[in-house]
């Protein structure tokens, strides 16, 4: 190449000077100086400029009305689906053109819907009122390049020649659009019917734009006919494309074999910029070319006759069967052809519609399995360049020409796959293979092109800097060279030559200024205005002659180099946007759906979500309208494509984790003594069991026979390592000022993920009530979280918040999503059930012990659930939060329980007065004793809020001890301030202290729920609270009367649990009392020791007959020292001055050392 020979010579900075030896020749030829002048006037370059800007913006609006107006379209105008408007809509369609504004019954109609009519027609028909005036403006710059005799070659003249094939494109599309708007006639005559009701009288534009409308019935027919005189210079520049077109349009082997996209093949020339005498054409894409060259011969078709014409046209209809009108607007362009040709005059073109049917089956047979392997071709090259760019940034600069072509091609591959999915198949002599129009692999190419998209835009300074040393220093003297070869230079191009120049030479020495701003635009225009006077027929500088040539294909290298320097954005919209899809949307989900199932794509699904950010790409200034619904359709594709791949993440490592804790179930303590048997088979035997349990031993999955070998779990950890790496490979992702964080969606779906399995992992029936013991739960959480864990090696994200939030939230009744919690169903459960059965009987609390005991007789076990161990793990699955809540509930019940011994002791209340105040009389006392009512249901009642009590303590036991190795340090802190306030009496730091789990004298959640109970202003609360301790301090001795009463030295518990009424007494006169004062507790709970103390001692007496002697005399003289241990308002001083020591030890040593009396006894005291 010509580019090529000189670059070693003057690329060296050492030639900077010559640059200013530049000259321009005055004009010898006055004849010539008339002809660009002339040329020059008429402004081609500014108007086709111009003209295909507002041509792809009208287009888009026509585009949109064809949607809009569609009868499946809800925005489709109502005016239009009015029935009361079908008669006059029929009227208009068949007299249209001639339409009589002045029909009655038809005017009538519209004058009703005159307001909806002006309100919502208005923009569609002035947009074919724009289109009109399009037509015209282009007919006439056409007509006017074609009587100039201009001269086409897009290697030569490229803007020239590219935008005058844009420009016939786009007429030729917008037209086709617009024939297939159905309502184009109604809406324009019902706007001028109505426009005439209101204002008199109808748009004066009407009569042109309704004469167009007829005459575009049949679009196509009219283009040709219309340029029938323009054809000769479509079909120069059409045909100005076939050296290009055969180059480029090859297969993937051949593209392969010639290393075209490749920079290792030849590593010698790897720092070598990429040159070509037809720079400027390599960034034009296939399907660039391809609607240049059908479309062009669609308006030229009677030039197929042409030398190389028809070879042309037929390998541009192999590609495939259908080309672009606009976005997702596709034409059968064969079958067009084939209707177009057949109705021709010419005899030759009749049987060259045969041609176009031989070209549809050819392109049904070859086309799909050729775009198939470029497809591959263009995945692999990718991906090599996106590894050695990252590797080597610096090869961005000379190598910055072939990633932009590779990205072009790769584009076009995308959009045939797209655009051919997107209409059904034409009929023809063979089948397509369904295979070659569905790519697996299309979430992969994808990926390979936005990450090299994104690998430029980064290095995006070292393309820029070495681009502006190569236009200052070789382009630059290279053009100078070239120039000083001109003899002959018009003023008009002297002047352009000398503004290009002066432009390249303003260059030098600021490549080294990373902030100085370049624009270019004014050179490349003064670059397409020297085109268009160079190219004009009888031009005295004729770039088409051979000593010319030279300077179109040096300049164009500059136009092309400066692209990369203040337009890089521009060049990436133009070679590789992919705003296209967005209009493909259902194919695009389909296609994110069939990636999601393929194992082998997973890695690359993030592609998905990332083509979205471009849809906005592809939206145009002249219909604003659109960017609403393109922006909102964006983030809502987005955010689908996001949710769906972190669901499969979740579901992936859901698996995963369940699998865990499997295989950490097999490895439980319980599951030990069947294996301990598969080992030991004689130990079974000795039992007289012949039982061999067939299980597996932990770890076998891990042995491997093959190194290959791979399991299912191998499988979804492959597949989770591919959408964490696919998630984790975009921080973020912008869409329509909206931003996307990919790892926040994952975490969602996680923490979903945990709170719905955490909760199920507790086999927690509502029916049964039946739930699994909390040491099983956090055994299964810390395995679940265990695996949870390990995606902190895949992703980046924060596990350890994740973790707290969902644990946090199992804490509280319910979750964020209002659902059930661990807490609320422990909670449920232990207050419900558990207690529900304590208080049936078979179950006794052991303080000894710290839980609740189960007689083994009682099929359910109340220690499996309430050890010390099992409560630990409970408090630490549901915290601090959790207990104060489970506490909640208990203290519910108890509030419901105090009211009813409420009720009792206001019943009996003047009794008890009574009896206290006879309480020295024994005859008196006995006899009004036994007024006294409900003296059974009392004690159970007071029994069973000792019961709830009781498991409160152990509960806040649990929790302190939790604590204690969860937060020692803050622990301690709480102890000491509590310990240590000024005012001892305060109970200010009772709340934090009972939440951390430390004992305090008057429990807080009991003094609350006391407060309905209690009027601390009334002194008749506080006597009918005293009168509550007399009931309890009368019925006392009663208990000694039942056998159930009995002291269980084994538990060192009562049978009846009469032991928590201990419990209960003190903490309710506590919370009580309280209300009234520190003074009324201690001497209320004296006076209540006093007066009990002297009823139990009446036990004492001997009896007449043994049957009326107490069964339990003993575990009520026990039960009265409970008392006084259990309470910090007596003291054992107290308890000797008023009860004698001796009967108290007498009473312990009967107790636990007293004989069994029978055998089934003997058995009784054996079952616990």
């Amino acid at each position: 190449s010509k580019l090529a020979q000189w670059q070693p010579k003057y690329f060296g900075r050492s030639y900077l000077p010559y640059l200013c030896v530049r000259r321009t020749i005055p004009c010898t030829m006055h004849r010539a100086s008339q002809i660009g002048s002339g040329v020059a006037e008429r402004k081609f370059a500014e108007k086709l400029t111009i003209l295909n800007e507002r041509g792809v913006g009208i287009l888009t609006r026509v585009y949109n009305i064809k949607k809009t107006c569609a009868e499946s379209s809800s925005a489709r105008p109502a005016c239009l689906s009015e029935k009361l408007l079908e008669p006059a809509i029929k009227y208009i369609v068949k007299k249209f053109p001639n339409i009589d504004p002045k029909e009655k019954p038809h005017v009538t109609t519209v004058t009703s819907f005159q307001k909806d009519i002006l309100g919502t027609l208005p923009n569609i028909y002035y947009t074919f009122i724009d289109v009109m005036e399009f037509k015209d403006a282009a007919s006439e710059v056409i007509t006017s390049i074609a009587t100039s005799q201009f001269h086409l070659d897009i290697a030569l003249n490229y803007d020239l020649t590219k935008n005058l094939l844009d420009l016939c494109v786009t007429y030729c599309s917008m037209f086709i659009l617009l024939g297939q708007v159905e309502d184009r006639k109604a809406v324009a005559g019902l706007f001028n019917i109505a426009l005439d009701v209101g204002r008199g009288a109808m748009d004066s534009n009407f009569p042109r734009l309704a004469q167009m409308l007829v005459d575009f019935e049949n679009p196509v027919k009219k283009m040709v006919e219309e340029f029938i005189p323009l054809a000769k210079l479509i079909l120069q520049a059409v045909m100005s494309l076939q050296n290009i077109y055969l180059k480029r349009n090859v297969s993937g082997d051949q593209l392969r074999s010639q290393g075209t996209l490749s920079i290792s093949q030849n590593p010698g020339t790897m720092l070598n910029p990429s040159s070509s005498n037809e720079l400027s054409c390599e960034f034009v894409s296939m399907e660039t070319m391809h609607r240049w060259i059908l479309m062009g011969f669609i308006l030229c078709s009677g030039q197929l006759s042409a030398p190389g014409a028809s070879d042309l046209w037929k390998l541009a209809l192999q590609d495939g069967y259908v080309i672009t009108l606009h976005r997702d607007e596709c034409l059968l362009v064969h079958g067009l052809f084939e209707s177009l040709l057949s109705q021709s005059k010419d005899k030759v073109d009749r049987k060259r519609a045969s041609d176009a049917i031989d070209a549809l089956n050819t392109a049904l047979q070859s086309a799909g399995p050729f775009h198939r392997e470029r497809r591959a071709f263009i995945r692999v090259a990718l991906a090599e360049l996106n590894l050695l760019l990252s590797d080597s940034p610096g090869l961005m600069g000379p190598k910055a020409i072939i990633a932009i072509t590779a990205l072009s091609i790769a584009r076009d591959e995308v959009l045939w796959l797209f655009k051919h999915n997107s209409v059904p198949v034409p009929k023809g002599k063979f089948k397509v293979n369904p295979d070659d129009y569905t790519d697996p692999n299309l979430s992969e190419l994808l990926f390979q092109i936005i990450q090299l998209k994104g690998l430029m835009k980064k290095h995006f300074s070292i393309i820029r800097r070495y681009y502006l040393r190569y236009m200052s220093g070789f382009d630059a003297q290279m053009v100078n060279h070239i120039a000083l070869r001109i003899q002959v230079c018009p003023d008009e191009e002297s002047i352009l030559m000398n503004s290009f120049f002066d432009e390249l030479i303003r260059l030098q020495g600021k490549d080294s200024d990373e902030h100085a701003e370049f624009d270019f635009q004014g050179l490349r225009l003064d670059w397409f205005r020297l085109q268009v006077l160079t190219s004009v027929g009888k031009a005295a500088l004729s770039l088409k002659d051979k000593e010319n040539q030279d300077l179109a294909v040096a300049i164009n290298s500059v136009v092309v180099h400066s692209r990369f320097v203040d337009s890089f954005d521009e060049l990436f919209i133009e070679t590789c946007d992919l705003s296209f899809i967005g209009f493909f949307h259902s194919q695009l989900e389909e296609l994110f759906s069939t990636a999601l199932k393929d194992t082998n794509q997973l890695r690359y699904i993030i592609a998905f979500p990332m083509v979205c950010t471009e849809f906005l790409r592809g939206t145009s200034p002249f219909a604003p309208e659109e960017r609403v619904s393109i922006g909102e359709m964006s983030v809502s594709t987005v955010n689908f494509f996001l949710e769906h791949i972190a669901k499969e993440t979740k579901s992936v490592i859901g698996m995963l984790c369940h699998e865990r804790v499997l295989q950490d179930e097999e490895l439980a303590p319980c599951n030990g003594a069947a294996l301990y048997f598969k080992e030991h088979p004689d130990k079974l035997k000795k039992k007289g069991k012949n039982l061999q349990p067939a299980l597996v031993s932990p770890g076998t999955e891990s042995l491997r026979k093959v190194v290959d070998e791979a399991s299912t779990k191998d499988f979804m950890l492959r597949n989770l390592v591919d959408l964490c790496f696919s998630l984790n490979y975009f921080p973020s992702i912008l869409v329509w000022d909206h931003s996307f964080v990919p790892r926040e969606y994952l975490v969602s779906h996680l923490e979903d993920l945990l709170m719905k399995n955490i909760v199920s992992m507790m086999n927690y029936s509502a029916a049964t009530f039946e739930v699994d013991h909390p040491s099983t739960v956090v055994r299964r959480i810390r395995s679940y979280i265990s695996c949870l864990r390990s995606l902190e090696l895949y992703v980046n994200i924060d596990m350890q918040r994740v973790l707290t939030s969902v644990l946090l939230q199992e804490t509280q009744p319910l979750d964020s999503k209002g659902e059930r919690t661990i807490a609320s169903d422990y909670t449920t459960w232990y207050t419900t059930v558990l207690l529900k059965r304590v208080s049936e009987g078979g179950i006794q609390y052991c303080a000894a012990r710290r839980c609740f005991m189960s007689h083994q007789t009682t099929p359910f076990k109340a220690e499996e659930y309430t050890d010390p161990q099992e409560l630990q793990n409970l408090a630490e699955l549901i915290g601090p939060y959790g207990i104060h809540y489970m506490g909640e509930k208990l203290m519910e019940l108890v509030s419901g329980q105090v009211a009813e011994i409420k009720k009792l002791v206001i019943a009996n209340q003047d009794t008890l007065i009574a009896l206290h105040s006879s309480r020295d009389k024994p005859d008196i006392f006995n006899e009004v004793f036994k007024k006294l009512k409900n003296i059974e249901d009392l004690i159970s009642r007071t029994i069973l809020v000792g019961v709830f009590l009781s498991f409160r303590k152990l509960t806040l036991q649990a929790l302190h001890h939790v604590l204690g190795y969860r937060i020692p340090f803050l622990l301690s802190t709480i102890k000491d301030f509590k310990n240590n306030l000024l005012d001892k009496s305060s109970n200010i730091a009772d709340p934090m202290a009972s939440a951390a789990g430390i004992p305090c004298a008057v429990d807080p959640l009991l003094f609350a729920a006391m407060k309905p109970h209690v009027d601390s202003k009334s002194k008749d609360d506080l006597a009918l609270w005293n009168w509550f301790l007399v009931f309890v301090g009368v019925t006392l001795p009663s208990l000694a009367m039942t056998p159930q009463s009995n002291f269980i030295s084994v538990i060192e518990a009562h049978e009846n649990n009469a032991h928590c009424l201990a419990i209960a007494v003190n903490a309710l006169a506590g919370a009580i009392f309280a209300y009234f004062g520190p003074e009324e507790q201690k001497q209320r709970m004296k006076d209540f020791l006093i007066f009990t103390s002297s009823r139990i001692m009446t036990l004492a007496k001997e009896v007449e007959k043994e049957r009326d002697a107490p069964k339990a005399r003993e575990a009520t003289y026990i039960l009265l020292d409970l008392m006084v241990e259990d309470t910090p308002f007596l003291t054992r001083d107290q308890l000797e001055s008023c009860f004698p020591y001796s009967l108290l030890r007498d009473s312990y040593n009967y107790v636990y050392r007293k004989q069994p009396v029978s055998k089934k006894k003997k058995d009784a005291d054996a079952n616990y």
